[in-house]
C-alpha cells in the first residue's frame, strides 16, 4: 500500500509540472503586441518499439495585434456672437469724404455691455446698449476719417467679458472723388453783327486735353459744347443737376463773347444764336448762378475767358494761404477764375495760354484753384491789358473751401 501511495504521488506531481509548462510571453512595443503560446501534447503510451519513449510535442503560434494611437480631439470654442454689416457691404471702402456712416447689427449669446470703436488702434468712442440685457443691438454712427487708410475695429463686450470683433478698412482720399467738366466754346455767331472769333474752340480743346491727360478728369465725364445755342447750354446745365452728386466736383469752362449791362448790373454770355439787339438769347449771369446753386456738387469752379467775365463776382475772396489742402477740400466751395473784370479781352487769349502752361508745369499732387490763379495772375497782367480775377460766386452755398485739381499718379 505504501508503494501504491508513493506511485500516485509521483503521478500527481508530474501532472502539476506538465501544466506549469504552459508559458505565455507578452512583449510590448509601440503599436504591436506579440503573444507567444507553447503547448505540450499529453504523453501517450507507445509500443515497445523505438517510439516507446514519451516525447513532448511543442507547437507555437504568434499573433500580431495592431494598436492605433489617436490624437486628442480639440475642443472648439463656443462663439460669443457676430457683427453683421449693413453699411458698408464690404470690409474695404474708398471714399473722397472726411467722414463715413457705418451701420451694423451686433448679435451676442448673452447680454451686451458695450461696443467700443477704435481707429488705427486708437480708441474713438464707446456705445452703450439702448436697454439692459440686450443680446442684439444696431450700431449706427458717423465716423470721422483721417486722410489715408483708416483701420476701424469694432469690439462688442458682453456682461461676462467675452468679445465680439469685426474690422473695416476705409481709405479717405480726394482722388476717389468724381470730377465733371462742362466746357463751352463759341467762336461762330448767327448774327453777322457779332464778330466771329478764331480761338475759343481750339483753346477749349487744349484745356480738355490737359485736364484729362494730367489731372483727375475722365473723358466720359467731360461734356464739350462747341458753338452751342442758349437752349443747348441751359439743357446741359439742367442735366448736370441729376448727374453731379454732392460728393462730386464740377468745373465749368466758357470761352466766347461776353457783355455787361450797367443798368441791369449783370453780365451775359453770348451763345451762338445770340442777337446783338435782342437779349432773349443771351445767357445772364443770374441764370448761370441759379443753376450753380441747384447743382449740389462738393466743389464748383467756373473758369471764364470772356469779355466782362468779372461780372460774375459780387465780392472778392480773401486769400488764405495758411489753409491746408485738406481743410480747403473739406468745406464746400463755389469759386471762379476769370480772364478779366469789366473790360474787354482779346480773341487770342494770353489768359488761356498761361492757364494751360501753369496746369502743365505744376508738379505737386494737389493744386488749389486759388494757387492756380496766383501763379498765372502776374504773367497775364505783364503780357496783356487785362487783369485776371479770382473770387467767390455769391449766393450759391460757398462755405469757404476751394476747388482742388488732382494730378494723376
Amino acid at each position: 500500500m505504501k508503494r501504491l501511495s508513493l506511485i500516485v504521488s509521483v503521478v500527481l506531481l508530474a501532472g502539476f509540472f506538465t501544466r506549469a509548462g504552459a508559458q505565455k510571453v507578452v512583449e510590448e512595443s509601440s503599436g504591436v503586441v506579440q503573444i507567444k503560446m507553447t503547448k505540450k501534447k499529453p504523453v501517450q503510451e507507445k509500443t515497445q518499439s523505438a517510439e516507446s519513449e514519451t516525447r513532448a510535442v511543442e507547437f507555437s503560434q504568434s499573433t500580431n495585434i495592431q494598436m492605433k494611437k489617436e490624437a486628442p480631439k480639440p475642443v472648439e470654442p463656443v462663439s460669443a456672437g457676430n457683427i453683421s454689416w449693413i453699411t458698408p457691404s464690404t470690409t474695404t471702402v474708398r471714399t473722397s469724404e472726411d467722414s463715413y456712416q457705418i451701420k451694423a447689427t451686433v448679435n451676442a449669446m448673452e447680454a451686451i455691455r458695450m461696443v467700443n470703436i477704435f481707429s488705427n488702434d486708437e480708441f474713438v468712442k464707446f456705445i452703450n446698449p439702448p436697454a439692459p440685457n440686450m443680446r442684439q443691438m444696431v450700431v449706427d454712427q458717423i465716423i470721422d476719417l483721417a486722410l489715408g487708410p483708416n483701420q476701424l475695429r469694432f469690439e462688442a463686450v458682453t456682461v461676462s467679458g467675452k468679445k465680439i470683433e469685426s474690422n473695416l478698412n476705409i481709405v479717405y482720399d480726394f482722388a476717389n472723388a468724381t470730377y465733371h467738366a462742362l466746357v463751352i466754346a463759341v467762336d461762330e455767331y448767327d448774327d453777322h453783327n457779332l464778330n466771329d472769333l478764331d480761338h475759343p474752340v481750339k483753346d477749349a480743346g487744349r484745356f480738355i486735353d490737359i485736364i484729362t491727360s494730367e489731372y483727375n478728369f475722365s473723358k466720359e465725364n467731360v461734356t464739350f459744347l462747341r458753338n452751342p445755342t442758349k437752349s443747348d447750354i441751359i439743357g446741359t446745365l439742367d442735366q448736370m443737376r441729376y448727374k453731379v452728386s454732392p460728393q462730386d466736383n464740377f468745373l465749368i469752362y466758357y470761352a466766347g463773347h461776353g457783355l455787361y449791362d450797367n443798368d441791369m448790373e449783370t453780365g451775359f454770355w453770348l451763345p451762338r444764336d445770340a442777337a446783338r439787339d435782342n437779349r432773349v438769347d443771351w445767357l445772364a449771369n443770374t441764370d448761370l448762378t441759379n443753376y450753380l446753386k441747384a447743382i449740389k456738387s462738393k466743389h464748383t469752379l467756373l473758369i471764364a475767358d470772356a469779355c466782362f467775365s468779372g461780372g460774375i463776382f459780387k465780392t472778392r475772396a480773401a486769400f488764405n494761404n495758411a489753409a491746408t489742402v485738406e481743410k480747403l477740400y473739406k468745406e464746400q466751395s463755389r469759386k471762379a477764375i476769370t480772364s478779366g473784370a469789366l473790360e474787354e479781352v482779346p480773341d487770342k487769349s494770353v489768359f488761356v495760354q498761361y492757364l494751360i502752361k501753369r496746369l502743365h508745369e505744376y508738379n505737386k499732387k494737389y493744386l488749389p484753384a486759388e494757387e492756380l490763379y496766383t501763379s498765372l495772375r502776374d504773367p497775364v497782367m505783364n503780357n496783356s491789358n487785362t487783369m485776371p480775377k479770382y473770387g467767390t460766386i455769391q449766393g450759391v452755398n460757398d462755405e469757404g473751401g476751394d476747388f482742388i485739381f488732382i494730378r494723376k499718379d
